[in-house]
């Protein structure tokens, strides 16, 4: 749960806040979700400000800016799964006992 008074809530409004305490933890297999709605956010800022010429950018650039936000993605995917897989039993007994 976030709690109210911390650091990394500088700047963001309570509806802003609220929506991620939600998304915190998927009701159905139970993983947090917080990384990829905020690197959605990211990428819609991106685009609502591209099109209303806030952000002058090159198409080229742009596109690196998105396949790097994407490689993100993946090795926060990456980094979970080595999370939540087991280190198999047999190999734990096996490094204590050495």
């Amino acid at each position: 749960r976030l709690q109210s008074g911390s650091p990394s809530q500088e700047g963001m409004d309570k509806e802003a806040l609220m929506f991620l305490d939600e998304c915190s933890h998927d009701a159905q297999n139970g993983s947090e979700m917080k990384c990829e709605v905020i690197i959605q956010w990211v990428q819609r800022l991106i685009v609502d400000s591209t099109c209303e010429d806030v952000l002058n950018v090159p198409a080229p650039i742009l596109s690196r800016v998105f396949q790097e936000l994407s490689r993100g993605v993946v090795q926060i995917q990456g980094i979970r799964k080595i999370n939540e897989l087991p280190f198999p039993f047999p190999y734990a007994q096996m490094l204590s006992v050495l």
